[in-house]
């Protein structure tokens, strides 16, 4: 039974292994329009003279400089304080369900039930708290373009410094 269970991890690792990569490197961006409004999020797939490609899950946007008001590196605080209260609550969840029937303040028995939503009900805001505090300390950055081709070529120049983009 030993060697059955080292076998099947072994070959799960070099199936993890071996699998592609995406480019990772390439940062998360939100793009905004010279009055402000969001015209794309995504990673960001290449940058031109002229031009910025952005992909996400939905699509490829294509975006001409002499658009960009502005760009937005890193996601929201509020994709962090979502995160942090979905960890939570499915934390509360799990703690609730281990918790298992159990024994009440007053003597009485508490059904798994109320323990799973106890849990669940007192671990989430924990979690979105937590999510808050992260979004604090992100360190986004603000990179005004206003349709200028000469802070365009600083922006491409910085962002292909700190990442590997085509």
């Amino acid at each position: 039974m030993k060697l059955l269970l080292f076998a099947l991890a072994l070959i799960s690792c070099s199936m993890v292994y071996s699998q592609e990569t995406k480019n990772k490197a390439a940062p998360f961006v939100r793009v905004y329009d010279l009055n402000g409004i969001k015209i794309s999020k995504g990673r960001i797939a290449s940058l031109t003279d002229t031009s910025l490609v952005v992909e996400s899950s939905e699509k490829i946007t294509t975006i001409e400089v002499n658009r960009i008001g502005y760009i937005k590196t890193k996601r929201s605080a509020g994709n962090n304080i979502l995160w942090g209260a979905g960890i939570g609550a499915s934390t509360g969840l799990i703690a609730g369900a281990i918790e298992g029937e159990s024994e009440g303040i007053f003597g009485s028995t508490v059904p798994v039930e109320e323990n799973i939503i106890m849990g669940t009900i007192v671990l989430m805001p924990v979690g979105a708290a937590i999510g808050a505090i992260t979004a604090i300390t992100k360190n986004s950055d603000n990179y005004y373009i206003n349709g200028d081709t000469t802070k365009w070529k600083a922006f491409r120049v910085t962002m292909e410094e700190q990442s590997q983009l085509p």
